[in-house]
């Protein structure tokens, strides 16, 4: 398997009905992807607005690039997929294992630490608790059952190598990974084991999200109040609980409220954030607010709640959304 086996120059075939603009952007970023070093920032530059439906088959290796799971070195990139592939393998053999056999010294009924029955009961409860929520995730997108079994393993896994419990949110970030992955136009990316070492990495980043940190909710506050006082005064004098979009925002990425294509596009702008991520996602949030602000203004906390609890039914131009935000964050970069 070779490099040229990522067939980058595919990215450029079959471009019937693909705008002049988004023609351009493919071709811009295969230029950049066939240098032997990638040149990150001017991927970045060319990426931050997120893909389309056009030109998501560029997704694929940006992501990886981005998630530091590629190295920039194209070279190596081959060898990243083999050798990750055979670790994983490996890792599903080792975690993934069927009840052990009763001896005189181990037991179903055993609660040693150290004893293979009392870990099974307590794989197999983790694996439960990871199932209840997986048959719920993306069903129209990821409702096969070989897609629900890899999201299942790639979140059981990540919570046994890290020691860690598994907690409501996850299921949506490793839904997205397995989802960008499967659904690449190239088949040498279509594999379960990139979405789980990129689920990790993410996972690493994120290590923290899943905590309501109430001086980040009061940051957004002041900064929404900041940008449209009206708008901001409206929604407090509503009772508006901001803990709640921080929640549903901030925590889970805005991985849950959309059609998969628009979070998907969301994230593409988020991982090009590389050291500004939680600035540009605060300036999103409030994009987001002033698109459904002639709504939200007029509103009672009942009507406020069911739009901003229901954002895919709502009538949102994320092109708009996206560039908004970005000149938000450059405005607070000024002051």
């Amino acid at each position: 398997m070779q490099n040229q086996d990522f067939d980058i120059e595919s990215l450029s075939q079959n471009l019937v009905g693909i705008s002049n603009e988004n023609q351009q952007l493919i071709k811009d970023v295969q230029n950049i992807l066939r240098n032997e070093i990638v040149d990150e920032d001017g991927l970045i530059k060319l990426c931050q607005q997120g893909f389309t439906n056009q030109t998501s088959r560029l997704r694929g290796i940006v992501w990886r690039l981005l998630l530091g799971y590629f190295p920039l070195n194209r070279k190596y990139w081959t060898q990243v997929i083999i050798k990750n592939k055979d670790n994983y393998n490996n890792i599903k053999i080792e975690n993934i294992k069927k009840a052990p056999p009763q001896n005189k010294n181990d037991h179903p009924l055993s609660r040693n630490t150290d004893s293979d029955w009392n870990n099974h009961f307590q794989d197999q409860q983790l694996w439960s608790k990871i199932q209840k929520d997986v048959i719920r995730t993306r069903v129209k997108e990821l409702g096969k059952e070989d897609y629900r079994e890899m999201l299942n393993r790639i979140l059981f896994l990540c919570c046994k190598l890290n020691k860690m419990d598994y907690v409501q949110g996850m299921n949506e970030f490793a839904a997205l990974i397995l989802y960008m992955c499967m659904s690449d136009p190239n088949e040498k990316l279509q594999n379960e084991s990139d979405a789980f070492y990129c689920f990790m990495i993410l996972m690493t980043n994120l290590k923290n999200n899943f905590q309501l940190q109430k001086e980040k909710v009061r940051a957004f506050q002041d900064l929404l109040k900041k940008v449209d006082w009206k708008l901001h005064d409206h929604l407090v004098n509503q009772k508006m609980d901001f803990s709640i979009l921080y929640v549903k925002w901030f925590m889970i990425l805005f991985a849950q409220d959309f059609h998969i294509d628009d979070s998907l596009r969301i994230w593409d702008c988020l991982f090009c954030q590389k050291n500004n991520r939680e600035e540009f996602l605060y300036c999103l949030a409030i994009s987001f607010l002033i698109q459904l602000r002639e709504e939200l203004i007029v509103g009672d906390f009942g009507q406020i709640l069911l739009i901003l609890q229901n954002l895919e039914k709502q009538d949102i131009n994320l092109s708009e959304v996206i560039q908004r935000a970005h000149l938000l964050q450059k405005e607070q970069k000024k002051c």
